[in-house]
């Protein structure tokens, strides 16, 4: 028996399991990035980072195609929300620590929105410039349109997940103390 059986009991075992490991994986790479990479160079690396994103999202304003539908409105959503959780967990470094920590996880989820977005924003960039240039890929509709579901459908959470990191730590305090009971 061991790793294959008949029943698939053993299965739904190990992915119990491992579950928590992801988790715990995910949850380590958050609080590095909100310890160590957003106070890295004194907070330039990730001020870079938004810069970057900000002129792909400028980018789709100057293109204004329908095609873009509101990848720029979304996206521009998100960079804010991201914006305002990253100085919300600055600040927290500082004078609350614990409340950083308490909103990592949800922080390492919309940065991951937002740069993701921009990354897909990008490729849909380059497929539209490759369209009008006369290239007739079919497959450049679709990176448009996966680049426009992703922030019409999935960027949408970032409000979300900004909240989360800026008022959460205080629930999750309080819970701490009622499961330790």
């Amino acid at each position: 028996m061991g790793y294959i059986e008949e029943t698939g009991a053993a299965q739904h075992m190990r992915d119990a399991r491992i579950a928590a490991i992801y988790e715990g994986t995910n949850g380590i790479q958050a609080i590095d990035l909100v310890q160590r990479k957003l106070p890295l160079s004194g907070g330039d690396a990730v001020r870079r980072e938004f810069a970057s994103m900000r002129a792909t999202v400028e980018q789709l304003r100057v293109n204004n195609t329908a095609a873009f539908g509101a990848m720029a409105v979304r996206l521009t959503e998100a960079l804010d929300a991201l914006e305002h959780a990253t100085q919300f967990i600055i600040d927290a470094l500082k004078n609350a620590p614990d409340d950083a920590l308490a909103g990592a996880t949800p922080y390492l989820r919309l940065f991951g929105l937002a740069r993701g977005g921009t990354a897909l924003a990008d490729t849909a960039l380059a497929a539209h410039r490759l369209a009008a240039d006369g290239d007739s890929d079919p497959a450049h509709a679709d990176r448009i349109n996966t680049a426009r579901f992703f922030a019409e459908n999935i960027v949408t959470a970032a409000g979300g997940l900004e909240m989360t990191v800026v008022a959460g730590a205080a629930s999750i305090h309080a819970a701490k103390f009622a499961v330790a009971i």
